[in-house]
């Protein structure tokens, strides 16, 4: 007898709550947690039944002859190997998922109670598939089904890359748990299979180290693969990023201006250039906690004499520079700036020299902003191509090493030049796709942040022109709540702190209960999955990525060679 005709038990008691059916099991080998079960169904009078499919979420086995009331006499009981047990009850929770609406393909969960007593069976690798049935041509292979990811019946899972491209996606876990994998192995595949543009900010160098050397670096773990999936479409990536790489695209790093990160691409990677002018004063100001009226006038009153001596972009920011430090005087003698006397004030008054050296700290730290010394400055139109033209591209900012005021005042520039791009209404650029790596960082839900308002402004208006964004934190609850509440897909794996897991909760409507309390248990690989870009909640092992990942954690006693003692 197939799984899918096997009878597993029947459902009793109160049948009319989808996410808690109680079904008595046959016996104690019928099933296990987690896996998913078939009930058949008649939704409408006079329609042909169909199954709906539900995934048990809990399972209790008692036994009256090893009960705890007996107390310390249950040490005492014997059973005979091989004689029947009486008085044991086995009963299974099992949350809907819903059934296949035959007309449209999409799931729905039943309006009409399940039938008591109905027989609940088990379900196979052919139900599945066909249950979780995605066109190839426009979703991405992520993993395969937990209980069903190896040999001839795993069960593929795909995300539909429209949704997940536009419409934002969360990547939430603890450290250790894949997420940057996860990630990696989405971004892979929107370039090297769907042609797509995707820039990643990359605070410590992980994504980088797939171009360490200047060379594409392959994951060595591409031979260990038995998914023939993954074994036919991991080479074809690396192939295709190849391909793109001889067109102008493929796989380019962006790094600031330092010779470290020159020998770490071994000179293939360009260097940031970004114009400091196009930052509005006001984000300047976020930048630098605790900026007095006086420091903010004096930062307003030397970028006008810079752009008054330096019309034309691009503007050298070591003028600037000069202005808020050994040209201050200048500033201040200028009369052509009409200074009234409060910025006259502030040009003389101590604080001034400190917002200007702080200022300066930050700049100086970034190593990323135009200067007469620059080839010439960083276009994100030419990152990232015109609407209709261009090739895929995985752009890597690496900011490995950099502050965190350094990191944001990036993030926050090169973010805002692409949304204004993308909605151009003569020359919009082509859709892309952004990573912002320790979202949290970025997007927090308190503190100053200069890249707050820009990622909450893509996260309400980027569907609208092309500019979808993945946020991935390993603390859920420091980010921004109107960040992730746009996020229309959700990956979190393994997460155990109580205030993530709070959060989570409250932030989407995608995960149950049930859902919830399998976070803390996930091991490492393993995603719940849910959103539009998928048709139910789904946990998925995820699978193989084609290039080098840099996320692991160094192997630390074969770093000490403890062999020497």
């Amino acid at each position: 007898m197939s799984t899918s005709e096997k009878h597993l038990g029947k459902l009793i008691g109160n049948t009319g709550n989808p996410a808690g059916l109680s079904l008595a099991l046959k016996g104690s080998f019928s099933a296990r947690r987690g896996e998913f079960v078939r009930i058949p169904h008649t939704e409408r009078e006079g329609e042909a039944e169909t199954d709906c499919l539900g995934r048990i979420v809990t399972i209790s086995r008692n036994n009256v002859l090893f009960s705890q009331d007996l107390g310390e006499g249950v040490e005492d009981v014997n059973v005979l190997p091989g004689s029947m047990v009486s008085g044991e009850t086995l009963y299974a929770k099992v949350e809907l998922i819903g059934f296949k609406e035959a007309a449209t393909g999409e799931i729905r969960l039943p309006r009409r109670p399940l039938n008591p007593g109905a027989k609940v069976f088990g379900v196979d690798y052919a139900f599945l598939r066909e249950f979780y049935k995605f066109s190839e041509d426009s979703s991405i292979h992520i993993g395969n089904l937990v209980g069903y990811e190896r040999g001839s019946d795993a069960v593929p899972i795909y995300i539909d890359v429209n949704t997940l491209a536009t419409e934002h996606l969360a990547v939430l876990a603890m450290t250790g748990s894949g997420k940057s994998y996860t990630v990696g192995r989405v971004i892979e595949r929107l370039v090297g299979l769907m042609n797509g543009t995707v820039i990643v900010f990359d605070p410590h160098g992980e994504y980088g180290r797939a171009l360490a050397g200047g060379t594409l670096q392959t994951n060595p773990e591409i031979e260990d693969v038995e998914d023939h999936r993954d074994k036919d479409a991991l080479p074809k990536i690396v192939a295709n990023l190849k391909k793109l790489e001889g067109l102008g695209g493929g796989v380019v790093a962006y790094t600031p201006q330092d010779a470290e990160f020159d020998d770490k691409y071994a000179n293939s990677n360009k260097r940031l250039a970004l114009q400091f002018d196009n930052i509005d004063l006001d984000a300047i100001g976020d930048i630098l906690p605790g900026l007095t009226e006086p420091q903010a006038r004096v930062l307003d009153v030397a970028i006008r004499k810079w752009k008054k001596e330096e019309p034309d972009q691009p503007r050298d920011v070591n003028t600037l520079l000069d202005l808020l430090g050994k040209r201050i005087d200048d500033v201040k003698e200028d009369e052509s700036l009409d200074l009234t006397d409060a910025e006259k004030k502030a040009l003389g008054a101590r604080s001034a020299a400190i917002a200007a050296v702080r200022l300066k700290r930050v700049l100086n730290e970034a190593k990323a902003f135009y200067t007469a010394g620059s080839e010439h400055p960083t276009s994100l139109r030419e990152m990232i191509g015109e609407r209709g033209k261009g090739v895929g591209k995985l752009v890597i900012v690496d900011l490995q090493g950099l502050s965190d005021e350094a990191r944001q005042i990036i993030v926050a520039l090169m973010s805002k030049e692409i949304l204004d791009a993308a909605a151009s209404k003569t020359e919009p650029t082509r859709p892309c796709f952004i990573v912002y790596e320790e979202g949290h960082n970025f997007a927090p839900a308190g503190g100053a942040s200069i890249s707050r308002s820009i990622i909450k402004k893509i996260a309400a208006e980027g569907r609208k022109f092309g500019v979808g964004f993945a946020v991935v934190s390993q603390r859920p609850s420091k980010l921004d709540p109107d960040v992730t509440s746009q996020c229309n897909t959700l990956i979190t794996m393994r997460i155990k702190n109580p205030d993530d897991q709070r959060f989570i909760a409250k932030s989407t409507e995608q995960l149950s209960q049930a859902d919830m309390d399998e976070l803390p248990s996930l091991s490492t690989g393993e995603a719940l999955i849910s959103g539009r870009s998928i048709p139910a909640p789904l946990l998925v092992r995820v699978g193989y990525k084609a290039l080098k990942h840099g996320g692991e954690s160094p192997k630390i006693l074969s770093e000490w060679g403890p062999g020497q003692l």
